[in-house]
């Protein structure tokens, strides 16, 4: 559908409608319906939030120890430098086409709208189990907190009461919900990195471990022997540092988005591998014992309990959970803007519905569409496993079609930062990113298979192929209409 097309049809629909105020908008046939209203801090805040390296580190910090020992933490690294790969490529995009709805409208611009089509959904995927992954993550560790006893039950029913809270704060407009991502980066900075700072100033003063513990891998064979786990235990990273390109998907709701939105997915990268690498040595140093925390269901918390009184803990805990909440918030500000943006093209069903925009000006039907479908989701899976692996799964494949698009894309001089170098350092930029994506793709299908039961393997697999023949049945309707419209 071509620019003017969609700026007709959508006039139709809404005569009322105000013109656009943005050339980079009026380019693409669209208007200004969002509130414009982010800055630079909390467009690096949406980043940072989805990223939340706090969750990723509480969450999976005892299964990298168990699988390759204190060593692990330097996977963080390598993983960061990969992503890195990608946030540059993404930060190029984010340059030239300033559109929410990134993964579909990047994708749409450069190869057209069946790959478009493709990438949006599998964003959507993502998105609906990232943000389960982590509303079922908070409600694990609050529920006990508590004293909610940890059934499977209590803990899918306060997953969707998380849920039903994050969306009542995004339907009041995307200033309230910033404001919370903005105190979220300093609860995280609070509650993980200055806190890993203490411990590890602590451990060296009182010389808990020498230096050479952070290489060391109990238990684990040398060598080659080692490669193994040590991949294994990259999952860490892996399944948290990726969202870093979320602020991409406010552009319409960001000042001056060219200038600023490829400064923030880079830097919201960087940030995060630094901090994070930084907190894990200083955690890491601090361990009492290796035995304790590779099996203690909060590490963390553990190792903080060991050093300081109960109350520095709770005082941990509380700031992990609101960066953990602002997370979910991020999430689901990023999901529905993908909706929206896919609705308003005609491209989802009820587009005409899920592409309306509330008094608040934000996209309130899209919204309350996408919880209960979280909340179903929640209780099919009920195993934290499948939801985080499903996310990461369609994340990564979602990356590797836009980088895919770039290359190959019909349109694909649009992504070249000096078009009189087509064959320059671009190109190569996303041959490296297209590999490390493809990589880690390998990876997660390998390791999320050995990880799973059998029982939840089969469950995932079933739901992959009830969300295929959907797709493909919504797919061949449209396919229909367009036959029978022509």
């Amino acid at each position: 559908m071509s620019p003017d097309q969609r700026t007709t049809n959508r006039s139709a629909e809404n005569p009322a409608a105000p013109g656009s105020d943005d050339p980079a908008l009026e380019r693409y046939g669209y208007w200004q319906e969002l509130n414009r209203s982010l800055g630079f801090f909390s467009s690096f805040a949406l980043s940072f939030s989805v990223i939340c390296i706090t969750s990723g580190l509480f969450a999976n910090y005892g299964d990298g120890l168990r699988a390759a020992g204190p060593a692990f933490i330097w996977t963080w690294l390598i993983v960061g430098a990969g992503q890195f790969l990608v946030a540059m490529v993404f930060a190029q995009l984010a340059r030239q086409i300033p559109l929410s709805g990134y993964a579909y409208q990047w994708t749409k611009e450069l190869a057209g709208t069946r790959l478009a089509w493709r990438a949006g959904w599998l964003m959507i995927v993502q998105y609906i189990a990232g943000i389960t992954g982590t509303a079922y993550a908070l409600a694990s560790y609050l529920g006990p907190f508590f004293g909610l006893a940890p059934s499977n039950g209590n803990i899918v029913a306060a997953t969707v009461g998380t849920l039903v809270l994050a969306a009542l704060i995004n339907h009041l407009g995307i200033q309230l919900a910033s404001l919370v991502n903005d105190f979220s980066v300093i609860s995280e900075i609070l509650g993980t990195v200055v806190m890993g700072f203490l411990l590890m100033g602590i451990a060296l003063v009182r010389k808990a471990h020498p230096l050479s513990y952070l290489f060391s891998h109990p238990a684990q064979h040398g060598g080659m022997g080692y490669l193994g786990a040590f991949v294994a235990s990259s999952l860490m990273g892996v399944w948290t540092l990726g969202g870093f390109e979320a602020a991409a998907n406010a552009a319409e709701e960001t000042h001056l988005p060219k200038q600023r939105i490829p400064t923030t997915i880079l830097l919201s990268e960087v940030i995060a591998v630094l901090l994070g690498t930084a907190a894990l040595i200083g955690f890491t140093l601090a361990i009492p014992s290796l035995d304790t925390a590779s099996h203690d269901p909060t590490p963390l918390l553990y190792i903080i309990g060991s050093y300081f009184p109960r109350y520095v803990v709770v005082a941990a805990f509380c700031l992990v959970s609101l960066a953990v909440f602002a997370g979910l918030m991020a999430g689901l500000t990023t999901l529905t803007r993908i909706v929206w943006s896919m609705a308003r093209d005609g491209e989802l069903p009820a587009s005409r519905w899920l592409a309306r925009v509330s008094v608040h000006r934000v996209p309130a039907n899209a919204i309350w569409s996408v919880i209960p479908i979280a909340a179903l989701f929640t209780i099919w899976a009920q195993v934290e496993i499948v939801i985080v692996a499903s996310s990461a799964f369609c994340m990564y494949a979602a990356y590797g079609v836009i980088v895919a698009a770039v290359l190959w894309g019909k349109k694909r001089g649009i992504a070249q930062p000096d078009e009189s170098k087509p064959n320059g350092v671009f190109r190569p930029l996303c041959v490296s990113a297209l590999v490390w994506t493809s990589g880690i793709m390998v990876l997660l299908v390998f390791m999320t298979a050995i990880a799973m039961s059998h029982v939840a393997l089969q469950e995932t697999a079933i739901g992959i192929v009830l969300l295929g023949l959907a797709a493909a049945c919504y797919y061949w309707l449209r396919l229909r209409k367009r036959i029978a419209d022509f």
